[in-house]
């Protein structure tokens, strides 16, 4: 029994290409997949998340050039302004592709429209974990014709299929994944597909694409998956790939081999939970890193661990290991369903360390449960923790059962203008926020500003080979709103 009916062939299409060592130019219609920029503020060192590939769309760049088409990436990332693409960057572009994020909703709105000023008849396809969380939302409110819902690969080939009237074109209503415009304007959405059960059938990522890599060659750092999807059912965390799925340690290999081209010196795994079965890692290490030059950092889970797992991980070039504590509070963690307790947080802190490495975390402030006395727990415990981390305020992303709770108790109030509001977090301390506890504001801001005092203090130099903390204080650069209209 073939229990994939409903893309079996254009997995097959898919492997085809992952396996082509070159791509052979077929259509004249050019493909411009454009990346909106992001506020939110990182740590010092670590700005390469606004600057390095993005893995997504270097992955669907592979698929269109695979597929025969030209493809280039329109990086809007460091111009906040939507206004710029107006009458330069999309000349060229047949076909635009907007990658959405759950900050960018006020720059892809402004995009489209101006895509589609340009040249009404141009069509405009959506993707991405924002277009996926809020589907219809989101395209009622923007000009664009289509969005690819959850993974992109398969859905991306069949709809291609069908703009350039292909003879295996399927009908709209049957490409799952997809939703689409139908001619009243009505916001069609289709059943899910189903999630893809051999990543190996994903081409490598495709930096060519990328002006930044047109111009040098080279790629400092990059963002790697080994998996996708994530065990867990945090209420606050967006899964639109909720089935775990792997690649083989061997298919990991050979595209970090690959793309050492670029010359690559660091890697950050954005696995949802890098350290999900000790013996796939284990595996992973030993058959994927081994051997390769490059330093890298993860983002895990603080259960499952022990030393030797970590250890392992510091002699395949570790630097930093990202853990998502969020609270110290049991009631606050039981309303996450993270499933953890002070006492894992803190014994992951200290095999961290013992293992050699570096120890990051997250800490959330403001959530459903908070208190006078919670905040005044987690601030003593980061000034005893002093280590790399981030603090926000609490979030509530689209799709996560945060956000229908939100809805619920009336904390949300409108679904189109929280998403203004989302587009102006920062992850500073004079961000607005969402109010879930009744607790003064000033209280709120205090505990955000003792805490991240003792993160900008110390601020980790991920580049330094040292693997050692910045010697003087260095506050995060502030990042612009973006401009909307």
């Amino acid at each position: 029994m073939n229990i994939y009916p409903d893309n079996t062939q254009t997995y097959a299409r898919l492997l085809k290409i992952a396996g082509a060592k070159n791509f052979k130019k077929k259509h004249n219609l050019k493909i411009g997949i454009l990346v909106p920029p992001s506020c939110f503020v990182v740590p010092c060192g670590w700005e390469f998340v606004h600057r390095a590939p993005f893995e997504g769309p270097s992955v669907i760049a592979a698929v269109l050039k695979g597929m025969g088409f030209t493809v280039a990436v329109l990086d809007q990332r460091e111009d906040f302004d939507p206004g710029s693409l107006a009458g330069g960057p999309l000349k060229k572009v047949d076909i635009l592709m907007v990658a959405t994020y759950e900050d960018s909703f006020p720059f892809i709105k402004r995009a489209i429209q101006i895509a589609k000023d340009e040249d009404s008849n141009r069509p405009v396809i959506l993707g991405g974990p924002l277009v996926t969380s809020l589907p219809k939302l989101i395209m009622q409110n923007t000009l664009a014709d289509f969005a690819v819902i959850g993974e992109g690969e398969l859905t991306t080939i069949e709809l291609f299929d069908h703009l350039i009237k292909s003879k295996i074109a399927l009908p709209l209503k049957n490409i799952r994944g997809l939703s689409w415009k139908n001619a009243q304007g009505g916001v069609m959405i289709n059943p899910r597909r189903i999630q893809m059960h051999n990543l190996d059938a994903v081409p490598f990522q495709d930096f060519s694409v990328w002006p930044s890599v047109q111009k040098t060659g080279v790629v400092p750092e990059i963002f790697m998956t080994s998996s996708r999807g994530c065990p867990g059912h945090c209420t606050f965390c967006f899964r639109a790939m909720p089935l775990l799925r792997y690649k083989s340690p061997l298919r990991v290999r050979r595209e970090l081999l690959y793309l050492k081209r670029y010359k690559y010196r660091f890697a950050w795994w954005s696995d949802l939970t890098f350290i999900d079965s000790k013996p796939r890692v284990h595996k992973l290490l030993d058959q994927a890193f081994r051997g390769i030059d490059f330093r890298w950092s993860c983002f895990t889970r603080v259960d499952g661990l022990d030393q030797k797992i970590l250890k392992h991980m510091r002699e395949c070039n570790c630097d930093i290991v990202m853990y998502g504590f969020e609270s110290i509070t049991e009631k606050i963690l039981d309303y996450f369903r993270k499933k953890v307790s002070r006492s894992q947080i803190t014994r992951a802190i200290l095999l961290t360390r013992q293992a050699g490495l570096k120890v990051g975390g997250l800490f959330i402030i403001g959530a459903p449960g908070e208190t006078a006395a919670s905040l005044k727990r987690t601030i003593a415990f980061c000034k005893k923790f002093k280590e790399v981390t981030r603090v926000k305020y609490m979030s509530a992303l689209p799709g996560t059962p945060l956000y229908y709770d939100a809805l619920r108790r009336g904390v949300i109030k409108n679904e189109l203008e929280h998403l203004y509001f989302l587009a102006k977090e920062r992850s500073v301390e004079s961000d607005q926020f969402l109010d879930f506890t009744g607790l003064p504001e000033s209280v709120l801001r205090k505990a955000y500003r003792q805490i991240n005092r003792q993160i900008e203090v110390r601020p980790y130099e991920y580049d330094n080979p040292e693997n050692d903390y910045l010697q003087k204080p260095h506050a995060f650069k502030k990042r612009p709103f973006i401009i909307s209209s």
